[in-house]
């Protein structure tokens, strides 16, 4: 392994000089070395825990679709919601947000706003899904 002796030196030196100088502001280096490395070592969010506050109802949809049955048999988008998001339990969601477009291979975690129909046909659906944001595409 190799040493570099000058690199050494100047570091030495600039310890010496600067913090034996100025040791009234050795507490606040010693802060700001602290708050970088907590930064640098935080690690990404698992579970969408990162700050975004969900101006709707935050979901996640999975990689791929599913056949499921509804009036036909068609592809499902699986979806999990609240307290969901993160384990292995997926839903069948049979409708379509508005606004959004899936890209299958990709795991996606959206802010959506859930809109009541009121008296909705028979054959259709009480709540209709719009996107507010994607709020990751992964």
């Amino acid at each position: 392994m190799f040493i570099d002796n000058d690199a050494i030196c100047s570091w030495m030196y600039w310890h010496c000089f600067c913090v034996e100088k100025n040791k009234k502001d050795l507490g606040m280096i010693r802060l700001t070395l602290i708050f970088l490395l907590i930064l640098n070592c935080s690690s990404p969010d698992k579970d969408l825990n990162l700050k975004y506050i969900p101006k709707g109802t935050l979901i996640r949809l999975n990689s791929y679709t599913e056949t499921c049955q509804g009036l036909i048999e068609m592809q499902c988008l699986l979806i999990q919601k609240g307290d969901q998001i993160g384990t292995e339990n997926w839903d069948y969601f049979y409708d379509y947000i508005e606004g959004f477009e899936y890209d299958e291979g990709f795991k996606y975690d959206l802010d959506v706003k859930i809109i009541t129909v009121r008296n909705p046909p028979a054959d259709a659906f009480s709540l209709r899904y719009r996107l507010i944001k994607v709020v990751r595409k992964f």
